[in-house]
């Protein structure tokens, strides 16, 4: 019996990382300890884009390891999101929260699926730096801002459970629309000492923001976002 490569398994194991950690975040909602959860998967969007740069960078991309990163986005930026709001801002008395969390969940699934389906459609606009729809660990950060926010003091999510509600909705429809956003997955093998190098400073800077103003870089960066994407559909459309 043929045994597989070491560096077959590299990605996959990155991937089961995600996913336990996405677990371990259902499990601290539960218990109330919700700036751990959100931590949580945080840490599944970092395994997330580590197990598809080394997937890239070894040459081990498998039918295998695309489907566990497809279930793993599932839980730990589709479910698992959806409980920690759940059960840290919605008022679980009202049936119009429950419904809102529910909807998210479900776009969410159905923009794997489809992103699943389209594969040849959704390599041409990477290829060209564009995801169709917001990616599924962009969208978990995005439902997550206002329970970041009420960390920070800013309860609106708390305080206008409909407007939550809408949110909360609509970041799950864009999800699904094909609308061009922003990629940075085209980060190849080949690249130059001089672009690694200034990565490598990008990074220890944003990880110094994180670790001194976790909750504040989040807001920022979530709030960046969403004003990126009308520039990413003019951007795309004009090129």
């Amino acid at each position: 019996m043929k045994r597989p490569k070491i560096k077959l398994l590299i990605p996959n194991l990155v991937t089961l990382t995600g996913l336990s950690f996405g677990l371990s975040s259902i499990r601290f909602a539960f218990f109330e300890e919700f700036n751990i959860a959100v931590i949580c998967v945080l840490i599944a969007g970092v395994c997330d884009v580590l197990d598809g740069l080394f997937s890239r960078i070894l040459k081990a991309e498998s039918d295998m390891g695309a489907e566990l990163d497809s279930l793993s986005d599932f839980l730990s930026f589709g479910v698992a999101p959806g409980i920690i709001l759940y059960f840290g801002l919605i008022d679980q008395e009202q049936m119009w929260g429950y419904i809102a969390i529910t909807a998210y969940i479900i776009f969410s699934c159905i923009r794997l699926a489809i992103f699943n389906i389209n594969l040849s459609t959704n390599a041409l606009a990477e290829h060209r730096g564009y995801f169709m729809g917001i990616p599924t660990p962009a969208g978990a950060g995005l439902i997550l801002s206002p329970l970041i926010h009420s960390f920070l003091g800013y309860d609106w999510g708390i305080n206008n459970p409909l407007i939550l509600n809408i949110y909360v909705v609509t970041i799950g429809v864009l999800l699904v629309l094909k609308i061009p956003t922003f990629s940075f997955k085209q980060i190849k093998g080949s690249i130059n000492k001089k672009i690694y190098i200034r990565f490598f400073f990008a990074f220890v800077l944003l990880l110094m923001l994180m670790i001194n103003f976790l909750w504040q870089f989040l807001s920022v960066f979530g709030m960046m976002y969403l004003l990126s994407i009308p520039i990413s559909i003019y951007s795309y459309n004009k090129n």
